[in-house]
């Protein structure tokens, strides 16, 4: 599997991937301008067969409805998110950014724990704190950890639906019962691993 880092020309500087096995690609949270994503879509000639999302803020989603309509594939996210996905226009509006669709939820997760999109196996880790829905994507030794882990660093808690003690025991609990060589993909910032974080994350040690 190969996977290409996006970052976001927009102010959150915010991290999709494209997760790629021959011509088949998963795109996870894709908060750009769903122009720049298509032009990478299209230059790499992928056949898209997924969005999926980590959560439902703006910066994760913003190009999902135009993605999933230009390439008839499927969004998938979690149910429990779905009222910041609902608030989608308004909280563009409220950021002064371009609208471009509320994308609607084809595959919810909120009470799945694998998936199986074309070449892909997916485990779903549930992590609530940032969001309510909040997950992680492991991919074999690689997490997609959305804003729930990030490099020395943890998600906020202080937007709706965020709950500082839940979003620690979802790293504690979940997140840090994955073995230390676990590659993490964040939502922002760079790249970590689960032993990396364990032995000097600020936010919660071991």
């Amino acid at each position: 599997m190969k996977i290409k880092q996006h970052v976001s020309h927009s102010v959150f500087q915010e991290n999709t991937y494209f997760l790629s096995k021959n011509d088949q690609v998963l795109i996870i949270d894709p908060g750009d301008d769903p122009s720049l994503l298509i032009d990478e879509i299209n230059k790499s000639k992928y056949k898209v067969q997924a969005v999926l999302a980590t959560h439902g803020h703006v910066d994760h989603i913003l190009a999902a409805a135009r993605i999933c309509e230009r390439y008839s594939c499927p969004f998938i996210m979690s149910k429990y998110d779905q009222k910041i996905v609902n608030d989608l226009e308004l909280t563009c509006t409220g950021f002064g950014m371009k609208y471009f669709g509320t994308p609607k939820i084809d595959k919810d997760i909120a009470n799945e724990s694998e998936l199986q999109i074309g070449e892909f196996s997916l485990k779903i880790l549930h992590t609530p704190g940032h969001t309510a829905g909040g997950v992680c994507f492991l991919i074999e030794n690689i997490l997609f950890s959305g804003d729930t882990l990030f490099h020395r660093s943890v998600g906020r808690t202080d937007l709706p639906g965020g709950d500082h003690g839940k979003l620690l025991r979802s790293i504690k609990d979940v997140l840090y019962a994955l073995p230390d060589e676990t590659i993490v993909y964040p939502g922002h910032m760079d790249t970590t691993t689960i032993g990396e974080e364990k032995r000097h994350n600020p936010f919660l040690k071991l």
